[in-house]
């Protein structure tokens, strides 16, 4: 089992003064520990804010995509998948970003060490969790993944709904990590074991048991998201090209680009809108894209599916600098 300990210091895990580790648990353990004998110290995680990248040049956005299914596509290893939660006006959904993080030998590590305590791109997005003080994991048979937190990780208070969201958020970033290193299958059902301190039957923010082999739940990954490009990326042209993707819900995607006003008060006006073609790639969703001509400025798109009543549900905006 990896370790990134965010103290400089790496450390097993301790057992509980008292406790019983059950046996599947023992069992879990010495196959995982038999697979990754080492356990490795890793310096602590960096969290400024990062300049936004695009995707790596030549990789296809829609392929990298998946929101929903067993895990993305393998993509880069400079570039690792990070997921937060965001709001729309359908309620809080799983979104993803692609972050620049420093190399380690387990990537797995890095990316849920950065969920817990790297702030998103985008100011939309957000983590419940608090920074781990330790974070470790392996990857074991059958797919399966397991993250050893520490207990610090869980310390605000969340609804139930919001603390089953974040346990998503986990497993969504471990396994899209995973798979994005090569690590697991691409076209297989992935799961997640998450422990605390080594251990099982933990309350995760006092809602949900941690300790079973955890699946994506599809429904947690948000209808429409924008891939590219990335909240606060400058564009170096005239010519703009966004993508993303939908889940099944989204039977159309319409578009709006606002122009930030000359005021400088970060407001933008409506400049140009439409509606994008929406291709169905999988039984569970599909993707779409946009290439538009724009002068100098600064600019907000937004994608979203066009209500009977004018609304625009499950919107997803990025702002970007033409230059």
């Amino acid at each position: 089992m990896v370790v990134i300990d965010t103290r400089r210091r790496a450390r097993c895990c301790p057992g509980r003064p008292g406790g019983r580790r059950s046996r599947r648990l023992l069992t879990v353990l010495t196959a995982l520990a038999l697979v990754l004998p080492c356990l490795t110290a890793c310096t602590a995680l960096s969290t400024p804010r990062p300049t936004a990248e695009p995707s790596a040049e030549g990789q296809d956005a829609s392929d990298l995509s998946q929101p929903t299914g067993a895990a993305e596509s393998v993509a880069s290893t400079s570039q690792v998948p990070v997921y937060w939660l965001g709001g729309t006006n359908e309620g809080r959904y799983l979104f993803r970003e692609y972050r620049l993080l420093p190399a380690r030998d387990d990537s797995v590590s890095t990316a849920v060490a950065a969920m817990m305590s790297a702030r998103p791109l985008d100011p939309d997005y957000y983590t419940p969790w608090r920074p781990a003080s330790r974070v470790g994991s392996a990857i074991g048979d059958n797919n399966t993944v397991t993250v050893d937190v520490s207990s610090d990780a869980f310390g605000a208070q969340l609804s139930p709904e919001e603390a089953e969201l974040a346990v998503q958020q986990l497993v969504y970033t471990a396994t899209g990590a995973a798979a994005n290193a090569g690590l697991i299958p691409t076209d297989q059902q992935s799961r997640v074991i998450i422990l605390v301190d080594g251990h099982t039957q933990y309350r995760a923010f006092g809602q949900v048991t941690l300790g079973e082999p955890m699946s994506r739940q599809v429904e947690r990954a948000a209808p429409i998201w924008v891939i590219d490009p990335q909240d606060g990326t400058v564009v170096t042209g005239s010519t703009v090209r966004a993508s993303g993707r939908t889940t099944s819900v989204v039977h159309r995607v319409g578009w709006e680009i606002g122009r930030a006003t000359d005021d400088g008060r970060d407001g933008y006006r409506r400049y140009r809108s439409g509606t994008a073609s929406l291709q169905a790639d999988t039984a569970t969703g599909g993707t779409f894209s946009l290439t538009e001509q724009l002068p100098p400025g600064n600019y907000r798109l937004t994608f979203f599916e066009p209500g009977d009543d004018g609304s625009q549900r499950w919107a997803d905006s990025k702002t970007i600098t033409m230059r």
